[in-house]
């Protein structure tokens, strides 16, 4: 059943006032016989996890996701017909702060207030009545066990403090006091459009040693987000600490600076207070942690292997899309794109899992395409774009660099604003989704005519540019703003001028190809150097390829000046940030220079992933890894989604799979792989919404073979390499074999 009435039509309640402990609320009722179905609705801010007579609501966890309170609100709906009994039952519910209540970091003002919830249960009876149980002023609250939370900084929980059976019925809650009714948040109450937030796999410790007496520490293997599990005996107040980190120190203690400790002035830290009752066996419930270390203090004894699991938590993403081939080092980096991004995920697309955990707008149209084809992923993407909307209504029109949240840096950057015309394009394109289009239409024009009116003869600056390219973080150091600014204003313009054909508003078609059309002379004017075929960097000339800005008859000019800075000037390493990173492969591979993309990613000294890889990366890290930014501000995050445009590269170019914009939805796609002489085999398949692609070859020098997958309602124009011939293939699986020239 679907529901949105604003929050003032509901009451909303509150725990216990004056206190920093996660409050416990309850609420007994009755029942007679013949129940046929039982729903729970619930909404509990930040964070909240529900009982009923004893037993957990549902296995989500950090629930409900984020978004601007005081516009929207999630709620959850459950199934609770099997928990109700006939007779006394119990309704259970311990809040968090979650991001609501976040009065810790960055600053007090962050908090839109104290905890507080609404639920409704529905029971409906066989006589055709319905029996429903609301948060009002019967119900009960105390104080709970988890101490303090905190996103950031962790939780710490006294078992001590527990209340056996509180969730049950006929507990004595005489002495707990009476709910306070609380201020509604302020918006509109929402069902929850995007997968919960689960418990999605586990993970061991790889290693666990004791560097000093009573300090031990646990490498989970792998960077990830989440939490760790512990199972100890111990004598009642025994107080085990868990500190989480991306890195160790050299003598093997977890260093923090990583997580963001100069920003935040705060580290992850849970800890657990014992109640000495035999084993126990305790998670953290309202904060989460990006972290691959643990430092454990205050253990009895020795903690084992099986003392400890590491458990992954993010947004539940169903795999859409699969990579590997015959090189070890490319399937590396397409699983470290993929950690790094499900590390990210927890009800928004994040920067990253520790210090900000923040929806950059950037960053999230860096990440959109390869999400869309590892993952699926739309839901996500449309609540992001919701969340931009409700940011852009808070900021006076135009989007700010992060949504949702009370860090807004408003208005963003033309570069990170582009997210809001470049992520509709993308959910259009890869999914057919037109109406994603026209439920944007507004913001996303009111974003292009911001460009146009801060555009000077076609250039558009003022962007943050080539974000974390080699030797400087925040200030591009080869490639100039103004160009890839420039170039993404074009970008925008021709789509909008795409989508406004798909929404039939003909003027704004005609304006915005016109607008196109007159930035792509400015932008070369301005910015190409004849004398050298260059636009003056990787970066520079990798987007201009790939977006089709370079005239024909400069494209081998600008093609060579490329593959001379990596050759000559880099010596064979790349000089790029976010943005070359998501087009310089494509460019080299489809120009003829693929071994040359495959050295990159091969290289191992700096500035390359191998650097990184020997340094102990497992997910992407926020920067190349240079020591004068270590110096400046400490280490930056080890886990930062926005460096792995790559994985594009994997789906696109070196499979082929590409959707048409012009028949969007992969209901006609295009097959191209692009095989490269030292690679002997690809394979990947893309599920799209009429079932899977599959593109997988394989080729030893003298013969090249390629195995297609068409699934049912769609059709695909696949170029054989080599011969450059191409045909239209029908649903079904095809062959096509090739005998390659002994030269």
């Amino acid at each position: 059943m679907h529901m949105e009435t604003t929050l003032q039509d509901v009451r909303w309640i509150g725990g216990c006032l004056g206190s920093s402990r996660a409050p416990l609320l309850r609420r007994e009722f009755s029942l007679g016989g013949g129940m046929l179905s039982a729903e729970l609705r619930i909404s509990g801010l930040g964070y909240y996890e529900a009982w009923i007579n004893g037993q957990r609501v549902g296995d989500q966890v950090l629930d409900p996701a984020q978004t601007d309170y005081e516009t929207r609100v999630f709620y959850a709906s459950h199934d609770v017909t099997g928990l109700i009994l006939e007779g006394t039952n119990a309704l259970g519910v311990m809040l968090g702060n979650g991001w609501y209540n976040q009065n810790l970091v960055w600053s007090a003002d962050m908090a839109y207030g104290v905890p507080r919830l609404w639920a409704e249960l529905t029971v409906r009876m066989a006589d055709g009545s319905s029996r429903v149980i609301r948060t009002d002023e019967t119900w009960r609250c105390t104080d709970g066990p988890v101490v303090s939370n905190n996103i950031y900084a962790g939780e710490t929980y006294d078992a001590r403090l527990e209340l056996p059976g509180w969730t049950s019925p006929g507990f004595a809650d005489g002495t707990w006091r009476p709910v306070t009714l609380s201020e509604p948040p302020g918006g509109r109450l929402e069902p929850q459009p995007i997968p919960s937030i689960r418990r999605i796999e586990e993970l061991k410790p790889v290693t666990l040693g004791e560097l000093q007496p009573g300090i031990f520490v646990a490498d989970l293997g792998q960077n990830f987000s989440g939490w760790v599990r512990i199972r100890v005996q111990a004598a009642a107040g025994t107080e085990i600490r868990m500190k989480f980190a991306e890195a160790v120190f050299p003598d093997g203690r977890v260093d923090t600076a990583s997580t963001g400790v100069f920003a935040t002035k705060v580290e992850q830290v849970d800890t657990y207070i014992c109640k000495g009752e035999g084993t126990e066996i305790w998670e953290p419930r309202f904060t989460y942690h990006g972290f691959r270390y643990v430092e454990i203090t205050g253990w009895p004894g020795r903690p084992g292997a099986d003392d400890l699991t590491g458990v992954v938590v993010h947004t539940v993403l169903e795999q859409a899309g699969s990579f590997e081939c015959s090189d070890a080092r490319l399937n590396q980096l397409h699983r470290m794109a993929l950690w790094t991004h499900r590390s990210n995920v927890h009800g928004l697309p994040e920067d990253c899992p520790a210090r900000e955990r923040c929806g950059w707008l950037g960053d999230a149209h860096i990440v959109c395409e390869y999400s869309l084809f590892n993952f699926r992923s739309e839901s996500l993407w449309e609540k992001y774009l919701d969340d931009i909307e409700t940011n852009r209504a808070l900021s006076g029109g135009l989007p700010g660099h992060i949504a949702p949240g009370r860090r807004r840096w408003h208005p963003a950057s033309p570069d990170w604003m582009a997210a809001f015309i470049l992520i509709p394009w993308f959910l259009y394109v890869h999914g057919g989704n037109r109406r994603v289009l026209g439920k944007h239409w507004d913001g996303m024009r009111a974003v292009m005519e911001h460009f146009g009116s801060n555009a000077q003869d076609g250039i558009l600056s003022g962007g943050l540019g080539d974000w974390c390219d080699p030797k400087n973080r925040c200030n591009p150091t080869y490639t100039p703003e103004a160009i890839t600014t420039t170039m993404w204003f074009w970008r925008c313009a021709d789509i909008m001028a795409k989508v406004a054909g798909v929404l039939a508003r003909g003027d704004d078609a005609k304006r915005y190809a016109e607008w196109a059309a007159s930035i792509l002379p400015a932008f070369h004017a301005k910015f190409f150097d004849r004398a050298s075929g260059t636009y003056g960097s990787q970066t520079a000339n990798a987007m201009a390829l790939c977006f089709g800005l370079v005239p024909k008859v400069a494209e081998d000019a600008v093609v060579q000046s490329l593959v001379k800075d990596i050759r000559e000037t880099h010596q064979m390493h790349p000089s790029v940030g976010i943005m070359g990173l998501r087009f310089l492969f494509e460019a080299l591979t489809e120009h003829g220079y693929g071994e040359i993309a495959l050295a990159l990613l091969r290289q191992d000294t700096y500035p390359s992933f191998g650097d990184l890889i020997r340094r102990g990366a497992t997910t992407l890290w926020e920067y190349w890894g240079e020591p004068e930014i270590d110096q400046a501000e400490g280490p930056r995050s080890l886990s930062h989604p926005m460096m792995g445009g790559f994985d594009n590269w994997f789906y696109n170019t070196l499979a082929g799979i590409r959707p048409d914009p012009d028949v969007p939805g992969f209901r006609h796609f295009f097959l191209a792989p692009h095989p490269i002489p030292s690679l002997e085999w690809v394979r990947c398949h893309h599920d799209c919404a009429f079932g899977r692609i599959e593109s997988h070859w394989r080729c030893d020098g003298r013969r090249f073979d390629w195995e297609i997958v068409v699934p049912p309602g769609t059709r695909a124009t696949a170029t054989l390499p080599f011969a450059r011939h191409f045909e239209t293939l029908k649903p079904g699986r095809h062959s096509r074999s090739l005998a390659l020239s002994a030269s």
